[in-house]
């Protein structure tokens, strides 16, 4: 095996599926050596995994490009594919997960095959159907992590240093994990990998639960408050769990349940989701803190106060709960930057699981929980954050109170009066170069974002959770006269798309490629990974209405499901998302 191309290339404008965004698809060969570093080749810039270790770099063989020009006919370049290393060597057939390389002083390992998504379809401008095209076709290539960093050159040859006793292959993980993602025995197999990355686990995990159906936990289920307490004047935590002896199934910290309440005098069950801020004590179940918001406050029906009053007040222990199953985007990516947690008040919840995670995660990443309350009196969860953070070189608390009152003292319950703003943040960071991650208040996120972006943080670096009602919060909100026309259906009436736990409905506007980029102009983060039909990471329920598809699905979703990355509603539609 031998090196023939290292590419790397600039972030350019890419028009992708009715929009342009920022990518790192457009390579060039690098002449002479280069150095390979943890997150990748020096000089390379990229967007979708540019914090992700285990997509370091990228290889991909010269033999697959002869195929594609000859089935394409016409001329491919070395790098046109996104790859990093174009190489002399076999198909994937003859690679495994754990597979360690030597080329020149860099040694790597792999970590997983390639797969398309939409931006290879703009790149290759070879129809929509292309990147179902290229799964098919067998010619992926495949990514590795970097285990030592090092030099490498074109010519070098690549030197297989280990291979594991009983190695899993890399077409084995493409016919699970897409061409037969209902092989229940097949995907218990690869979840038992020692070295599958923590990222494709999770992903795995939540695809046997799909494949086993009415054996996992998918629909609404009982169940229990073992555990509730008062955690501020306006807050309460409540512990979840199910029957004896059952542990509730693993959480990324970020993620919320959606819980089903019955409330007296309302005509239908109330629907609200709260996010899982760790393990019940005894650890089998979940941990969820409930503020009060008074009943008429609000700006959108899932912010009316109906179902906090109705927890606060009514929900006891002994009490048996519907709830759905862990769901959300918001999550902490892999990288080596620094990472910035930025809350205020009930935002703080999924803060506290991400920081938790933080404190035991293996990387030595610096952590600055930056946190805004009214005073001591609505502040929670701040026990347990100091129990992490104090005496921690790696994790490090700030806190303002706006309104502190007589008994909270300066200097021991809170940093500094006032609301945390960008000035804090640029002061407590070393640098601005850093992930961060918001939640809290509609207002305190929308001037937290904007004011990082108009100091240059890149949009990819800031991730951010709604509680309640969702807008754009990266740009000026679009005046109405200027939002896209909409569809209207065969009586004249607007096509309308409801997210029904997000608790938004808007008209479906003609310029929208699918409901999922729909719903990322309303300000939702919803579950997405290729966005081109292949790998059911996006599939939500379907609770009404019809859709056609704007791409093909590798596998049509089952009666009741919609895969909303390529999805466009031929009538107004509802989905649980």
């Amino acid at each position: 095996m031998q090196v023939l191309s290292i590419n790397a290339g600039p972030l350019k404008p890419l028009a992708v599926q009715q929009e342009v965004i920022k990518s790192g698809f457009y390579k060039g060969a690098c002449e002479g050596e280069v150095q390979v570093v943890k997150i990748g080749i020096e000089g390379d810039f990229r967007v979708a995994c540019a914090t992700d270790y285990n997509r370091a770099v990228f290889f991909y063989q010269s033999s697959y490009y002869d195929r594609w020009r000859e089935e394409l006919k016409r001329d491919l370049p070395y790098g046109m594919i996104g790859e990093n290393v174009t190489f002399d060597g076999p198909d994937d057939s003859e690679f495994y997960l754990g597979d360690v390389l030597r080329i020149g002083s860099a040694v790597l390992c792999i970590t997983q095959p390639r797969f398309p998504c939409r931006k290879l379809t703009a790149r290759i401008q070879e129809g929509d159907d292309f990147p179902l095209r290229y799964l098919k076709s067998g010619r992926l290539g495949f990514f590795c992590n970097v285990v030592e960093e090092g030099k490498m050159s074109p010519g070098d040859p690549i030197i297989l240093e280990h291979r594991e006793t009983d190695p899993y292959p890399l077409t084995e993980f493409t016919r699970v994990t897409f061409l037969e993602p209902r092989d229940v025995e097949s995907i218990r197999r690869m979840l038992a990998c020692p070295v599958l990355v923590p990222e494709w686990k999770i992903r795995v995990e939540r695809q046997l639960r799909r494949a086993i159906g009415a054996e996992g936990w998918s629909d609404y289920r009982p169940i229990s408050v073992v555990g509730r307490r008062v955690e501020s004047a306006d807050t309460i935590s409540l512990d979840l769990e199910g029957a004896a002896d059952e542990t509730l199934p693993d959480f990324i910290a970020g993620q919320f349940v959606t819980l089903r309440l019955d409330v007296p005098g309302e005509s239908d069950p109330v629907v609200r989701t709260y996010t899982i801020n760790g393990r019940s004590a005894s650890g089998r179940g979940y941990s969820i803190a409930v503020k009060r918001i008074p009943e008429g406050e609000g700006n959108d029906s899932t912010m009316t106060g109906i179902g906090s009053s109705h927890v606060n007040d009514k929900v006891r222990e002994g009490d048996t709960l519907m709830a759905l199953p862990p769901r959300g985007l918001f999550a902490v990516e892999p990288g080596a930057r620094p990472i910035a947690l930025l809350s205020a008040g009930i935002g703080v919840t999924p803060m506290m699981a991400m920081l938790e995670q933080l404190a035991t995660c293996p990387l030595s990443r610096q952590v600055y929980f930056i946190h805004g309350a009214r005073s001591g009196r609505e502040h929670v969860l701040d026990v347990r954050v100091r129990k992490l953070t104090d005496g921690s070189e790696l994790l490090h608390r700030f806190v303002k109170y706006s309104q502190p009152s007589p008994e909270d003292v300066e200097g021991r319950d809170f940093d500094a009066p006032g609301r945390v703003t960008i000035a804090d943040i640029e002061t407590i960071l070393p640098s601005l170069e850093a992930d961060y991650y918001v939640c809290g208040p509609v207002g305190f996120m929308r001037d937290t974002i904007r004011g990082l972006v108009d100091r240059g943080i890149a949009k990819d670096h800031i991730r951010y959770e709604f509680f309640g009602q969702n807008e754009p919060l990266f740009e000026e909100p679009v005046a109405a006269e200027d939002a896209d026309e909409p569809v209207m259906d065969s009586a004249g009436n607007p096509i309308m798309v409801t997210f029904a736990r997000s608790g938004v409905s808007v008209p479906w506007p003609r310029g929208a490629f699918s409901i999922l980029s729909l719903a990322e102009r309303r300000g939702l983060r919803l579950m997405n990974s290729c966005r081109t039909g292949l790998c059911n990471v996006c599939v939500c329920r379907l609770d009404a209405g019809k859709v056609s598809y704007a791409v093909e699905p590798l596998e049509s979703p089952p009666e009741g499901e919609v895969m909303i990355c390529c999805a466009r509603p031929t009538t107004s539609v509802m989905v649980n998302a």
